[in-house]
């Protein structure tokens, strides 16, 4: 049995910036002739969500699919400083919940204990995000 695989890019290697400046972000990304009956994934690199104590949701098609975990357990000082620095993030969904053609992503600021009035989201960078998908034969 022959089995397919493709994938797409959501985001390349310029920096998405999720939080104040912009609280939701979506996307329309393809993933024609998907395998419904198989898995799929995402992956990707997250910097920043240092400060944030809370998942945050990742939707496809409008419905949670999974979410971004925050860099936790840090001091004050390291929180800035791994704040610099990327980490990959990986999302397992199922193929019926993709559409063989355009889906949409959405991904949502989260707030943050310290927050402010004029600083209300732990703001964070999103960056080569792929979906990886079967295909049928």
């Amino acid at each position: 049995m022959t089995v397919l695989c493709d994938f797409i890019e959501i985001v390349g290697d310029s920096p998405v910036s999720i939080g104040d400046a912009l609280p939701v972000w979506e996307k329309t990304f393809n993933t024609g002739g998907r395998n419904s009956s198989a898995t799929a994934f995402l992956i990707f690199n997250v910097r920043g969500l240092t400060f944030a104590q809370t998942n945050v949701n990742v939707k496809v098609n409008n419905v949670i699919v999974g979410s971004i975990t925050p860099y936790g357990g840090l001091n004050k000082t390291e929180k800035d400083d791994v704040a610099k620095y990327y980490y990959t993030q990986m999302i397992s969904l199922s193929g019926s919940q993709l559409n063989s053609g355009d889906n949409e992503i959405q991904i949502e600021a989260i707030g943050f204990p310290e927050s402010t009035s004029s600083n209300k989201f732990d703001d964070f960078d999103v960056k080569n995000m792929m979906c990886f998908f079967h295909q049928t034969a």
